[in-house]
């Protein structure tokens, strides 16, 4: 009898863990380690704001606005620790309706930029994504991935944020922004990703 109850009890744990969500560590190809573009879409509590990000590499950025429509245009330049604004070639200094965007995609840079040497990255499974988290000075971040290492989303809970990839391209960038004064090689670990859209 006792047997009997064991091996019910055994039964009961296994289909209850069937039904809850696994969180397994692993390992997750890094594809953020030399430059790349990607459409995203930055969403707070204060609106929505669409870009073409890029990344030349560790430092130097640019993000172009895609909306809303007072910001359409407007190109943004992270330079070491400068940044520079500009729209059609015209630079101008950062507008108070980009300064908050401005510091939001900021801490995404300070991220993916912290991860530019690993090849692999530390995560952890979590509805049919790879999850790696992290501190940054204005409190925790998660990173959530494809299988193959294209990110998805980046969430920063202190601010709000969220930031979604709807497209990501990792082939070799050829053209500089405009307003990027010389040309940043990329000293960051190679990386061998595909031009993927997260599903």
């Amino acid at each position: 009898m006792k047997r009997m109850m064991a091996l019910f009890s055994a039964s009961i744990l296994l289909l209850t863990a069937g039904c809850s969500k696994v969180s397994l560590p692993g390992k997750t190809p890094n594809c953020m380690t030399g430059s790349f573009t990607a459409q995203v879409t930055l969403t707070t509590s204060e609106g929505d704001a669409g870009a073409i990000l890029t990344r030349y590499g560790t430092s130097a950025w640019n993000v172009c606005f895609t909306e809303p429509a007072a910001l359409d245009g407007v190109e943004l330049d992270f330079l070491d620790d400068e940044v520079k604004a500009s729209y059609k070639g015209l630079e101008f200094s950062v507008p108070q309706s980009a300064q908050a965007l401005r510091t939001e995609f900021a801490e995404l840079m300070t991220a993916i930029d912290g991860y530019a040497l690993q090849s692999e990255l530390d995560t952890h499974s979590e509805d049919d994504l790879q999850v790696c988290e992290g501190e940054l000075d204005v409190g925790s971040y998660t990173l959530a991935l494809t299988s193959e290492g294209i990110p998805v989303r980046f969430s920063l809970p202190a601010y709000g944020l969220e930031i979604g990839f709807d497209s990501f391209d990792a082939s070799e960038i050829t053209t500089e922004a405009p307003t990027i004064p010389k040309t940043y090689p990329v000293t960051d670990a190679p990386t061998e990703c595909l031009s993927e859209e997260p599903t």
